[in-house]
């Protein structure tokens, strides 16, 4: 595919960027360099279970929670800090504040009762598109748009079979081990730090973790069938995502009344394989939303917005899980 970003100016929007199944904020550092370029605010919170809240148990809801808590400070304090944003600073070489200049995060126990007057630009991948779909049907307020990436999962008997192969080669391999398998046979690019990065994460987190994290994501539709959230979407593929089909991807893109669009070059988890290409399709999708708007302060004016330019070539197969 080929996206051509709509405009080199930044969106007044913030981001919120949820990671992928056994990843953790850490692992959004390098889409960072180019999601962040202007001065864009992204956050990207841990969720339950994972990073630095790994002694947490897993559940959709708290999961929901974290995003929706995370989306209400963006909008009255700007992006709260995080993990990705500290390895971010460290990859560009720019001084890390003290641990004690940073702000401290609302417990995401407490509710969240304040409005969000300027809903924030969500972005999840596997399990974090789970998060960001339940985001923006529980609280829609707080989304202005919603991009999920790597999904949907497999279903019915598929998903079956993949939790237990799951359930048994953790419990034969251990995590270290099933994490580097699991890595090496996903992504798809070749520097070695941001296999490292995904390798770590899912390493740290507990088995019991990853299986329930997995098994939500895989039953994500056994509860409530698709449809549409109510903010604008994008289902985005990586271009040779051997776990997401064209089909199922382009599929669900018509059922929730969003966009499809492709990633070149990347795999299953397009954020990590290919960032820069990443973050180039998201602008795309995003000033098309500003300008469509009128732009933040009237910056694009008010001109026609013309549909997002890609070519996706013939679908890709759905191929069977690894």
């Amino acid at each position: 595919m080929t996206a051509t970003a709509m405009s080199p100016a930044t969106s007044a929007t913030s981001l919120l960027l949820l990671h992928t199944w056994g990843g953790d904020a850490r692992t959004w550092a390098p889409a960072l360099r180019f999601l962040r370029a202007g001065g864009r605010a992204a956050d990207a919170p841990d969720l339950p279970g994972h990073g630095e809240r790994a002694a947490e148990p897993f559940s959709l809801a708290g999961a929901v929670e974290t995003a929706a808590a995370r989306a209400a400070e963006a909008v009255r304090d700007g992006p709260a800090d995080s993990p990705a944003d500290r390895l971010a600073d460290v990859l560009e070489d720019r001084p890390v504040n003290h641990p004690a200049d940073r702000p401290v995060n609302r417990s995401v126990d407490q509710p969240v009762n304040h409005p969000v007057d300027r809903p924030v630009d969500v972005v999840g991948s596997g399990l974090g598109a789970l998060v960001a779909l339940a985001l923006a049907r529980q609280r829609p307020g707080a989304v202005r748009s919603l991009t999920l990436v790597g999904f949907p999962p497999a279903g019915g008997p598929a998903a079956a079979a993949r939790l237990a192969e799951t359930e048994e080669r953790l419990r034969r391999a251990g995590t270290a081990a099933f994490a580097r398998g699991y890595v090496d046979g996903t992504l798809r690019g070749p520097d070695p730090a941001r296999h490292e990065l995904l390798r770590r994460a899912m390493a740290a987190t507990r088995p019991r973790t990853l299986l329930d994290s997995l098994r939500a994501t895989l039953g994500w539709a056994d509860d409530e069938p698709p449809r549409p959230p109510g903010p604008p979407c994008l289902v985005l593929r990586g271009a040779h995502d051997e776990r997401v089909g064209a089909e199922a991807a382009q599929t669900l893109a018509g059922q929730l009344g969003g966009t499809y669009a492709v990633v070149p070059g990347a795999g299953h988890v397009a954020y990590l394989d290919e960032p820069e290409a990443f973050a180039e399709v998201l602008r795309d999708f995003h000033h098309g939303l500003d300008r469509a708007a009128g732009g933040p302060a009237g910056r694009y004016g008010t001109e026609h917005v013309p549909p997002m330019r890609h070519s996706s070539g013939p679908p890709t197969p759905t191929l069977p899980e690894r």
